[in-house]
């Protein structure tokens, strides 16, 4: 357990550094990179935090430095063995050192770093298991106060336009005004009940399909599971905050790309009109 600790804290210091680094370049990157190139750096940050990637480097030269070692050790420890006891003194036992016992427990593996390993441990498990009940609790929420959308031919329309094959059911929310993806194995759009024009509606679409279609669920999951284990690090909320901000604007730009000017103008209204929304209801 200490060692998956100490390798975890390696790992949270790379991932600190480099989100700080990205933090720094932000204004440079956001002008010379597309939106796309800045959301796979993020994403990359994201799996560095989780990857120990200094066990791939190959030990060859240090394998060889232990074989060349390994035999001067061995001499001295041949050389530190403890000669025969005099049988004068046999019968001699040695008054035990204070604080044995804490020496004991040390040698045994319980010590303050154990103990560090252990909280860490803790924390990870109640922030996974807030994170699954919370989430448990909204998708039934949703699905409660929502009512099923059945063959909508805009909606297919939309599916064949972005080539996706995955069947991916629709409910009208009376609980939300912005629409919203859920569920990585059994996607779900809801919509708000509030009425919208044909064409805002199709706007809408494109975007939550494009999020699909990216796999945007999926990383998000792999960065809340970042957040789990790395929750003592402050540093992997704003990765986090980071990434969901450059999925949103990569989606964005891949919405628009092939778009006329006025079904641009169409889909920013939407955007903002969404987002406006949003903050009312905060």
């Amino acid at each position: 357990m200490r060692e998956l600790f100490k390798t975890v804290f390696y790992l949270s210091l790379i991932g600190a550094g480099a989100t700080a680094l990205l933090t720094l370049l932000k204004p440079f990157t956001v002008k010379h990179l597309t939106s796309r190139w800045q959301y796979y750096i993020w994403l990359s940050v994201t799996v560095c935090m989780l990857v120990p990637f200094w066990r791939f480097i190959p030990q060859r030269q240090a394998q060889q430095f232990t074989e060349r070692f390994q035999p001067s050790v061995q001499m001295r420890q041949a050389g530190t063995q403890p000669a025969e006891q005099d049988p004068l003194y046999t019968d001699f036992e040695p008054t035990p050192a204070p604080h044995s016992e804490t020496v004991n427990l040390i040698e045994n593996g319980l010590s303050i770093y154990d103990l560090i390993a252990y909280v860490w441990l803790a924390g990870m498990g109640i922030f996974l298991t807030l994170a699954a009940g919370s989430y448990a609790v909204f998708l039934l929420k949703k699905r409660k106060n929502s009512i099923a959308l059945e063959n909508n031919s805009l909606f297919d329309e939309v599916k064949r336009e972005l080539k996706i094959k995955r069947k991916i059911r629709i409910r009208i929310s009376r609980d939300s005004d912005s629409p919203m993806l859920v569920g990585t194995l059994f996607p779900i759009i809801y919509l708000p009940i509030k009425a919208a024009d044909e064409n805002a509606v199709k706007m809408i679409f494109r975007h939550e399909l494009t999020h699909y279609k990216h796999g945007d669920l999926l990383y998000k999951q792999l960065t809340l599971f970042v957040n789990a284990v790395h929750w003592f690090n402050p540093f992997a909320y704003l990765l986090s905050a980071n990434v969901n901000q450059s999925c949103e604007v990569a989606c964005d730009m891949a919405v628009i790309k092939n778009m006329s000017d006025s079904d641009r103008q169409c889909y920013m209204e939407t955007i903002l009109d969404m987002v406006e929304r949003e903050q009312k209801n905060v």
